[in-house]
C-alpha cells in the first residue's frame, strides 16, 4: 500500500491543508527530488490515440486557437511550435499514475478526481484560464513557465473554443523542472507555456456544485416516491369548501397540501448521504470494467482472490459513511459489523494482501459482496 505524503518538499502535509488549501498557491521547488517520468512520448502518444481515453489537441497559431477532441492517429511533430495535446484519467491506465495519485490521499477520496497530462511542443499551452478545483501542477519533462494571479476579470475572449481570460494580469512567475510542483486553489488565473517540448501532470480535486447534488437527491428521492404507495395513492380533498368567488385562483388549502406533502416525504440524513454516495463515486461516461472472470466458477474467483489478493481497480471508486458503502455508483450495506471493518480496510486501502484476503474471504458476506465485485470488473488480483 502506498501511504499519502506527510511532507512536500520543506512544507508538513497538516501546515499546507492549514495555510494555502483551498487559499492560496503554494511553490514547490524539487516537491520530489530526482524524480523519474510515469512515461515516454510514446506511451503518451499511444494514450492519445485510444479511443477510450479522454484527449484533447490544442494549438495556436496565426489564424488563433484551434481544438480537436480524440484520439489522434498521430500527432503533431515535436519540432512545430505552440501545440498541446491533454490526456485525461491516465491514472486509469497507467500504474504509475494511479500510483501517483495515491501520494494525495491526505485529501478525502471524495475530492479526489483524476490526473491529467499535458504535453506541449516549444510555447504550447491553453492560455490564461481558470479552473474551478484545486490542482496541483507537477512537471515531468522539461520546463513550463506559470504566470499566476489573483482572478480578477472573469471576462472570457470571445469566438474562441477554449475558456480563456480577455483581460489576464499576472503577478507572479516561475519555470518549473522536473519534479517542481506548483499547487493553485479553484478561480486562480494561471498561464502555462512550454519551453521547449515538455510534459505536466496535473492532480485535479473534484468540487460538485449545489446543482448537482441537490438533482442527485431530487433524482433519488423522487424514485422512492414512485414506490410509496402511501403517496401515490394519498388524494387532495377539500369537504365542507366554501364557494369560491374566484375561479381562477389557486386556493390555499391546495397550496397547503403540496407543502404537507414536501414536509413528509422531507430528504433524511441517510438518504443524503446515500445520494451524495452513488453521486460521488458515479463512473464518468467514458469509463466501463472488463469482467475478466467470467470462465471462472465462484469457488475459482474465491480461491485466486485469497491467494494473490485483493485490489480495488484503477477505475473504482469507493468511499464510506458509517455502515454504508458506495462502489461506482452503487450502494451496500453489510448487516454484519465483520463485514463493514473489511470493506472499509478495503475502501481505506485499497487492496488486501493475500493474508488479509484469506481471512476475509472466510466471512460469507464478504465473499459474497467480493463475488459481485469482482464479476463487475470492480476489484481484481494484487498479484
Amino acid at each position: 500500500m502506498i501511504k499519502p505524503l506527510k511532507q512536500i518538499a520543506d512544507l508538513s502535509v497538516e501546515q499546507f491543508m492549514r495555510e494555502h488549501w483551498h487559499k492560496k498557491p503554494k511553490l514547490f521547488r524539487q516537491a520530489f527530488p530526482d524524480f523519474e517520468p510515469l512515461c515516454d512520448f510514446d506511451t503518451i502518444a499511444e494514450m492519445a490515440s485510444d479511443e477510450d481515453i479522454e484527449s484533447r489537441l490544442i494549438q495556436h497559431g496565426k489564424t488563433g486557437w484551434t481544438l480537436e477532441h480524440g484520439p489522434f492517429e498521430e500527432l503533431p511533430p515535436m519540432n512545430k511550435k505552440a501545440w498541446t495535446v491533454l490526456v485525461q484519467g491516465i491514472d486509469h491506465h497507467l500504474p504509475e499514475a494511479y500510483d501517483l495519485l495515491q501520494l494525495f490521499r491526505f485529501i478525502p477520496d471524495a475530492r479526489l478526481d483524476d490526473v491529467m497530462l499535458s504535453l506541449a511542443s516549444d510555447g504550447g499551452g491553453v492560455g490564461p484560464h481558470y479552473d474551478s478545483y484545486d490542482v496541483f501542477l507537477l512537471q515531468m519533462h522539461g520546463k513550463r513557465r506559470w504566470r499566476i494571479g489573483p482572478l480578477q476579470d472573469k471576462q472570457i475572449e470571445e469566438g474562441v473554443p477554449l475558456k480563456i481570460l480577455k483581460n489576464f494580469k499576472p503577478t507572479e512567475e516561475f519555470v518549473l523542472e522536473p519534479g517542481d510542483m506548483l499547487y493553485l486553489p479553484p478561480n486562480y488565473g494561471h498561464d502555462g507555456t512550454a519551453v521547449d517540448v515538455c510534459s505536466t501532470l496535473s492532480i485535479g480535486f473534484r468540487a460538485p456544485t449545489q446543482a448537482e447534488v441537490l438533482s442527485g437527491i431530487l433524482r433519488d428521492l423522487a424514485d422512492q416516491i414512485d414506490k410509496d404507495p402511501e403517496m401515490t395513492n394519498c388524494l387532495f380533498s377539500d369537504p365542507g369548501r366554501s364557494v369560491q368567488k374566484n375561479p381562477a385562483e389557486i386556493p390555499d388549502d391546495l397550496l397547503n397540501f403540496g407543502l404537507n406533502s414536501l414536509a413528509r416525504f422531507g430528504a433524511e440524513s441517510h438518504q443524503i448521504q446515500c445520494s451524495m454516495g452513488a453521486l460521488l463515486t458515479e463512473p464518468k461516461s467514458h469509463v466501463y470494467f472488463v469482467n475478466n472472470t467470467e470462465d471462472q466458477e465462484i469457488h475459482e474467483i474465491i480461491s485466486v482472490l485469497g491467494e494473490r489478493g485483493i485490489a480495488l481497480s484503477m477505475k473504482t471508486k469507493m468511499l464510506f459513511k458509517e455502515q454504508t458503502f458506495f462502489i461506482n455508483g452503487e450502494i451496500v450495506n453489510p448487516k454484519a459489523s465483520l463485514t463493514v471493518k473489511q470493506l472499509q480496510m478495503l475502501a481505506n486501502q485499497r487492496e488486501m494482501e493475500p493474508s488479509d484476503a484469506a481471512e476475509a474471504l472466510k466471512n460469507p458476506e464478504f465473499q459474497y459482496f467480493l463475488i459481485g465485485f469482482a464479476k463487475a470488473g470492480w476489484v481484481e488480483t494484487l498479484m
